[in-house]
């Protein structure tokens, strides 16, 4: 034992001398050569997770006069005591002054600072300094996007004890991580207990070309068995499966992905695993193609709702059972929809927290064209169904999200979005960006002190994301927040602590 304690003090001490030694053999006439004293530089500083950095010191030469910048080579080195020797040392720069962005892990670091003079070939090691890296990614909103057609990974990052949160572009990059995102962007995702061992929380990002991966949720930093994949019963998806989207109910750790058409689920408690596709009625022997929405109506806690688009009928799920069935029977009627025979499109459908968790869906009845409003409680009992009126440019909406407060259904065209009141059966024009584009639109129920707010994002010649405050009433939306020079927004995240 104390042979093993003796080696580990030993060889960081012999990296250190190596530079000092090293090329220095046969000469001892110091007298005669130039000396190094580098000042300027202090004994310690604290740095965030992808800040730029910048000391510039002065060498202070005893023999060279003038700009003799080219006679001498460049070390700046990060040793992390808390590692083995092969893992400890990281280099920042080869210049004279250090300048760039830290994308140190948060930790604490001795950095050593070499200057090295190529004609005596004689390496000067000044004393060493601490650098304390604080983590800029503890906390905040998550944005995927693109940026000319290439996903990238943003972050609004909330620090605790400072007012103004930061702005973190290209996240990945600025805090080191492994996961180089590739492709288009599809899908950022946060929710607690996301795995089936230990209690990780869970960071998911997904592209068109990298699949889905799993960041570390406090450095973000990533490796192959990372992937989705690798949270499958057996090895049941490839390496590189990606999803549409994630569905969580609650904040615990329960949950639905969808991809391509199949849904399936993951439930701590009972080590119920992603494997199998859930997309399939317990009297069939394959599976249907579900629509591109989850009712997740609380999970276990009561009935998650999808959609089959092969018979345009609603299923509710049985968690236990891993299967659908159908819907209780109701009669149809103006006020009633027979959803085990819709003769519709599903076109939107999300769990609200608005009145005891009512779900709601939007449905295009194809004989007749029209659109219409369903909710449905927890309990699977309609409490509303009837026709969409006045509501201008209903047809062109792409993105919906309903207000866990009024009730009210958002909707995106172009650089508008509606707010409609079902109550009233007609639609207020909210938010004009004129010639900006409307990329997003949702409430999260994760974000804390924010759950309650309209997320919105828009691009003009960068991507902008925007938080609101929906008064009752049709009372006009007050923006609280707002973050700019972020990726085309294609999907956000809460990053919760």
């Amino acid at each position: 034992m104390l042979k093993n304690i003796k080696i580990q003090f030993i060889l960081p001490l012999m990296l250190v001398l190596a530079y000092s030694c090293a090329e220095d053999e046969g000469n001892y006439d110091y007298n005669a050569i130039n000396e190094i004293h580098a000042t300027g530089i202090e004994e310690s500083y604290t740095v965030y997770t992808g800040d730029n950095f910048k000391i510039t010191p002065d060498l202070n030469e005893t023999l060279v006069e003038g700009n003799s910048t080219d006679r001498y080579s460049y070390e700046w080195v990060a040793l992390n005591p808390s590692k083995l020797l092969l893992e400890s040392r990281t280099l920042l720069a080869t210049t004279k002054n250090l300048d760039g962005v830290i994308k140190l892990a948060p930790g604490s670091y001795n950095v050593y600072y070499f200057v090295k003079d190529k004609v005596t070939g004689v390496t000067w090691q000044q004393e060493p300094f601490k650098l304390n890296v604080v983590s800029a990614i503890y906390e905040g909103w998550l944005v995927i996007g693109n940026v000319q057609e290439k996903a990238r990974l943003d972050m609004v990052s909330i620090l605790p004890g400072i007012s103004q949160p930061k702005i973190i572009t290209d996240v990945l990059d600025a805090s080191g991580s492994a996961l180089k995102l590739t492709g288009k962007a599809v899908d950022v995702s946060c929710f607690a207990s996301a795995v089936s061992s230990g209690s990780a929380y869970g960071v998911y990002v997904t592209t068109t070309e990298n699949g889905t991966a799993r960041l570390d949720p406090d450095s973000f930093g990533w490796t192959q068995t990372q992937n989705l994949a690798y949270e499958t019963l057996g090895g049941a998806f490839p390496t590189n499966f990606g999803i549409d989207f994630m569905e969580t109910p609650g904040g615990g750790g329960e949950n639905f992905i969808y991809s391509k058409g199949d849904i399936y689920y993951y439930y701590r408690a009972f080590n119920i695993k992603y494997g199998l596709p859930q997309n399939i009625l317990e009297t069939a022997t394959k599976t249907f193609h579900a629509a591109p929405f989850i009712a997740s109506n609380r999970g276990s806690a009561a009935s998650p709702v999808f959609f089959n688009n092969d018979t345009r009928s609603f299923v509710r799920f049985n968690y236990s059972k891993g299967n659908c069935s159908a819907m209780p029977p109701v009669t149809g009627s103006s006020t009633v929809l027979d959803w085990n025979n819709t003769d519709s499109d599903l076109i939107y459908m999300t769990t609200s927290g608005f009145n005891g968790f009512e779900n709601f869906a939007v449905l295009k009845n194809r004989s007749t064209g029209k659109y219409y409003l369903l909710r449905f409680s927890t309990g699977l009992i309609q409490s509303y169904y009837k026709e969409i009126l006045n509501a201008p440019e209903f047809d062109k909406a792409t993105k919906f999200a309903v207000s866990p407060d009024s009730g009210y259904l958002f909707y995106a065209v172009g650089s508008k979005v509606y707010e409609y009141d079902n109550g009233t059966q007609s639609a207020k024009l909210m938010i004009n960006k004129g010639t900006d584009e409307i990329t997003y639109i949702a409430f999260n129920p994760l974000a804390k002190n924010a759950d309650k707010k309209l997320i919105v994002g828009s691009y003009g010649t960068t991507g902008k994301l925007e938080l609101y405050n929906v008064p009752p009433v049709n009372g006009d939306l007050i923006l609280t927040d707002t973050f700019s020079g972020l990726c085309k927004i294609v999907d956000v995240a809460y990053r919760r602590r």
